[in-house]
């Protein structure tokens, strides 16, 4: 019910009773109005953050339109000239690879303990710009409690495996890694190196927590 009706209902039921109280009425639409004025206001702070964020997003979209015309221009510049140097043309190819902080150990069997990790991998350009390229995959989870090059499990990707876990969102590949047994210890560090024919090899690590059996 609108606080005008309240209102209306309120005043009814006084002139019914007959005892006027003109100062409650009054009481109760300076509440009213002041519970109004802070859901306003509470709108317009809203309203203001989502439109600075869109201003932000605007902000990036503009200077990578940008970007990407003088990339356009420089490429047609050097095609006018005859031989372009690659490093010039294929600009946007993967030279770091990285976890998602998605990545973690995960229970898929619902028993006690960890059986599984998920695997968030991301890969991105020169301009640090997310991308899908082909290329292989591999993973290893070290004990470093033991030694720093001790490894309790491997698993490989073709390139042709590899693009079946790239998903568009979160836009990264999402590999799923079951343990082949009992882990046995609660601090591991996974390791991933993606290859590419003639490439240098990318890698990144990551910690994780792994709950026991």
């Amino acid at each position: 019910m609108s606080g005008k009706w309240v209102v209306l209902l309120l005043v009814l039921a006084v002139m019914v009773s007959g005892c006027p109280n003109e100062e409650a009425v009054a009481r109760y639409r300076k509440q009213e109005t002041a519970r109004r004025l802070d859901e306003l206001e509470k709108t317009a702070r809203m309203r203001q953050q989502k439109l600075l964020a869109l201003e932000a997003e605007l902000t990036k979209l503009r200077a990578d339109r940008n970007e990407l015309k003088t990339l356009l221009e420089e490429t047609k510049e050097l095609l006018k000239g005859g031989a372009v140097p690659a490093e010039k043309v294929f600009r946007f190819e993967p030279v770091r690879v990285d976890f998602s902080f998605l990545t973690c150990a995960i229970d898929t069997d619902k028993k006690k303990g960890d059986d599984a990790i998920a695997a968030f991998v991301s890969l991105y350009d020169q301009f640090d710009t997310g991308l899908k390229a082909a290329g292989s995959f591999r993973f290893d989870l070290f004990d470093l409690a033991r030694s720093k090059d001790h490894v309790i499990q491997s698993w490989s990707f073709t390139p042709e495996e590899a693009a079946r876990y790239w998903q568009r969102f979160p836009a990264c590949y999402q590999f799923k890694l079951p343990f082949g047994g009992k882990v046995g210890v609660e601090e591991v560090v996974l390791k991933v190196t993606f290859r590419q024919t003639g490439k240098k090899e990318l890698t990144a690590t990551q910690k994780l927590s792994v709950e026991q059996p």
